[in-house]
């Protein structure tokens, strides 16, 4: 019998946790954040990530901002160290990044941002900036509905 198939996009990852530290730069800061199997990425920021990071448009000072598939929370700590007056939510359904994106926000002094998962988002929230490197690996037609689901 073979082992059952576990993603970054699973729910409730059954690959054992095994955290570990990381060193990234975000925003020209040297930060100390934790990750650990079962998420996206857990060795280093990706290079998509990196990429997107360091070539995004400025999101909005103030507003709604919304991080989609926001794994460990690189993307949602730099929109809130970029837009310290706004509200930042970090969305993802894999709840072990959702734990560690928020003791990243801590540890990187934003602990403010609102990490959940999708459907914990009110309907009434409208967002002023969404930054993403999505979880293209769901296949199409899943990436089509999370994207439609917030951008329209």
């Amino acid at each position: 019998m073979s082992e059952p198939t576990d993603h970054y996009f699973s729910a409730e990852p059954a690959t054992p946790e095994e955290r570990r530290t990381i060193e990234v730069a975000l925003e020209g800061r040297r930060l100390t954040l934790t990750t650990a199997r079962g998420v996206y990425s857990p060795d280093r920021l990706d290079p998509g990530t990196a990429v997107l990071l360091a070539g995004v448009p400025d999101p909005s000072p103030t507003g709604e901002l919304l991080d989609i598939g926001c794994g460990w929370g690189p993307i949602a700590i730099t929109l809130a160290l970029r837009s310290p007056g706004a509200r930042v939510w970090g969305v993802d359904v894999n709840r072990r990044s959702l734990d560690l994106a928020r003791a990243n926000a801590s540890a990187a002094g934003v602990g403010a941002i609102r990490f959940c998962e999708p459907d914990e988002v009110p309907d009434d929230v409208r967002f002023d900036t969404i930054w993403s490197n999505p979880p293209i690996h769901v296949g199409k037609a899943a990436l089509h509905a999370l994207l439609e689901r917030w951008l329209l």
